[in-house]
């Protein structure tokens, strides 16, 4: 066995173990939209991304912009929807007969998953919400497992309007999002994030750095 193969399968080991340990994570938050923009589509959104080995069944898991003994009047439940492994979704702020316009907004196909508040299931006490609006200060998304268990959480001091805030598949805070950066993009309103696109943690990220170099080697 070559010492190329088998720095190739060390690799691919180092990532089946970094990515058991992995978990569901808030990968980006977007408290305002930027000013003018259509109230059709401006809605506060938030984006999950799946960085385990495994698809993962949403339906039970819960979010809410307060830190709460869940369930509570705050809880916004998810449908029976299948996270697979590296997709990130969107939560947004707006019903089914606006995704065609915030799509075209950011220009992103159909196949990123976008969930509008006709698809989140409210709690047991019904109170016609199914998003926890996000203010401009002290706010943030708290994410959990169908036990209450806080599995994420992104909190914020004070938003810029019209930029998001991004985090990376591990959990580390990115800060604002920058047009270029991370796959931030600018919107058709003035918007900056990078909706659909999680940025891979930085352990997977070198790993797979030196996989490609180890690979052009063994040509």
């Amino acid at each position: 066995m070559s010492r190329a193969i088998t720095a190739s399968a060390l690799i691919v080991a180092a990532l089946a173990a970094s990515t058991a340990f992995a978990d569901l994570r808030i990968t980006e938050v977007a408290p305002q939209t930027t000013a003018g923009t259509p109230s059709t589509i401006n809605g506060d959104w938030w984006e999950l991304s799946n960085s385990g080995p495994g698809a993962i069944d949403l339906a039970g898991y819960q979010w809410a912009d307060t830190e709460d003994a869940l369930p509570s009047s705050d809880s916004n439940f998810f449908p029976a929807i299948t996270i697979s492994p590296g997709q990130s979704i969107i939560i947004l702020e707006e019903s089914a007969s606006s995704l065609a316009a915030w799509r075209a907004n950011w220009g992103i196909p159909d196949t990123v998953v976008i969930l509008g508040i006709d698809a989140m299931l409210d709690d047991a006490t019904p109170d016609g919400d199914t998003f926890s609006g996000l203010g401009n200060t002290n706010d943030g998304v708290f994410f959990y497992d169908p036990s209450g268990v806080q599995l994420s959480s992104y909190l914020y001091a004070a938003n810029t309007r019209g930029v998001s805030f991004e985090a990376d598949m591990a959990g580390n805070d990115l800060g604002l999002s920058v047009v270029g950066e991370n796959g931030a993009v600018l919107g058709a309103n003035g918007d900056i994030a990078s909706p659909g696109f999680a940025v891979p943690a930085p352990g997977a990220m070198s790993m797979l750095a030196l996989g490609a170099v180890l690979a052009r080697r063994r040509r």
